[in-house]
C-alpha cells in the first residue's frame, strides 16, 4: 500500500521548507487539488531533474512536452474505503485527506517510479500557477523537490502508470529546449531555491 509507505516516510523525514510566506495571490495549501514532486541530483555542481513525457490524450494529437510530475490530491472514502481524486472545489466532510507532500510523493512514485524510501531530502518548494493542457485555464500545484543518491533509483517503465511515455534526466538549461513552456519558470523558480538551500 502506496499510502502507508508514505505516511511511514514523512513520520520519520523532516520536510525542509524552502516557501516564502504567502502572498494574497497564493491559494491556501487547503485549496490546492494539485501536487507534484521533483526528483533531482546535484552532479560536479550541476542540478539534473527527473521528468516525465505523458502519453498523447488523444491518437494523432502532437505528443506532449517534457513536464513536471504532477497530480490531483485524493481523499479517502468512509463509504467505500477507498481512495478517490478529490474534484476542484470539493472538500470531503470527515474524511481522510491527502496530504499535499503524500500527494507528491504518491504521484512521483506511480509516474516516474520513485519510492518514498530512496529520497534523502524532500523539500517543500511552493505553489505554481500553470495552464490546464486540456483546457488552457489556470490552475494551481503545490511542489516538492526529492534529492536523490543517483539516477538508478528509479522502478523500471514496467512499473510505472500507462499514461507516462517515457522519463529523462535533464537539466534546466536542456528543459528550456524540450520542456512545456509553463513548466520552465517553475523548474527555474525551483532550481534557484536548491541552490540557495
Amino acid at each position: 500500500d502506496i499510502h502507508a509507505l508514505i505516511q511511514e516516510f514523512l513520520q520519520a523525514q523532516a520536510v525542509i521548507s524552502l516557501t516564502a510566506p504567502l502572498s494574497a495571490d497564493v491559494l491556501p495549501e487547503l485549496q490546492h487539488q494539485k501536487a507534484g514532486i521533483l526528483p533531482f541530483i546535484r552532479e560536479e555542481g550541476e542540478l539534473f531533474f527527473y521528468l516525465m513525457k505523458p502519453t498523447a490524450a488523444r491518437p494523432g494529437m502532437a505528443p506532449p512536452k517534457w513536464q513536471l510530475c504532477k497530480g490531483t490530491r485524493m481523499y479517502k472514502s468512509k463509504a467505500s474505503g477507498k481512495w478517490k481524486d478529490m474534484r476542484p472545489g470539493e472538500h470531503p466532510d470527515n474524511a481522510e485527506i491527502e496530504t499535499l507532500a503524500a500527494t507528491a510523493l504518491r504521484e512521483g512514485h506511480e509516474e516516474l517510479g520513485l519510492l518514498p524510501e530512496k529520497v534523502l531530502k524532500l523539500y517543500d518548494v511552493g505553489s505554481f500557477r500553470f495552464s490546464s493542457s486540456q483546457t488552457g485555464q489556470d490552475k494551481h500545484m503545490w511542489m516538492f523537490a526529492s534529492e536523490v543518491e543517483d539516477r538508478d533509483i528509479f522502478l523500471p517503465a514496467s512499473h510505472v502508470a500507462a499514461t507516462t511515455a517515457d522519463r529523462r534526466w535533464l537539466s534546466l538549461d536542456e528543459f528550456r529546449l524540450v520542456g512545456r513552456d509553463d513548466h520552465l519558470y517553475i523548474l527555474e523558480d525551483i532550481e534557484s531555491k536548491l541552490i540557495s538551500a
